[in-house]
């Protein structure tokens, strides 16, 4: 009878810390070289975001300016996803908006994100949903850079089809591209 007991309460247990675990969806793409509260250089290549508000790490006055060499040190991962704009399933690698505002030492009140693209479209993220799933702010798809006219340098990518709590028609629309700049609220 112990031994059933045993048994039992270690199947439960391992039951429980599966469920309660994050769901990894990703590879890692390449290690972070910069990490929370390291100092960011000022680029020394062309400036693809800009990212203010609510932050810590700053290299531009009140600003954080980023070239695609620096922002990669952030650290990287890979997913695919079905892309309902391309209509095709691709593979993003990029930094997980997660990780992002660590590195750019977001606030701990910080409820909100905005994104701004080249043409002035603007989404706003909770900080809630930037934590809850894998989202990807994309540097490279099928391994590539992604040009502005391939919806880069930078864009926003929800991994659809391994959550299914991520409602498709409400977020369809917020994955963002040609992002210019980043607002912590």
């Amino acid at each position: 009878m112990k031994k059933f007991s045993f048994f039992m309460i270690l199947a439960i247990a391992m039951v429980f810390m599966t469920a309660c675990s994050p769901k990894v969806i990703y590879e890692n793409a390449a290690e972070a070289q910069i990490k929370p509260g390291d100092v960011i250089a000022a680029p020394s290549g062309e400036v693809i975001l800009t990212v203010t508000g609510n932050i810590s790490a700053k290299n531009n006055g009140d600003a954080l300016e980023l070239d695609m060499a620096t922002l990669e040190k952030f650290g990287l991962v890979r997913y695919d996803v079905n892309d309902p704009w391309m209509g095709e399933n691709m593979t993003y690698t990029g930094i997980l908006m997660s990780d992002f505002l660590k590195v750019v030492g977001a606030s701990e009140t910080a409820e909100n994100v905005l994104f701004t693209a080249l043409d002035d479209y603007e989404i706003n993220l909770t900080t809630n949903e930037l934590e809850q799933w894998p989202i990807l702010l994309a540097t490279q798809a099928n391994g590539a850079y992604m040009t502005v006219s391939e919806n880069g340098p930078t864009r926003i990518i929800f991994p659809f089809d391994d959550y299914a709590d991520i409602d498709q028609v409400l977020y369809k629309d917020l994955w963002i591209w040609n992002i210019k700049s980043i607002e912590v609220q």
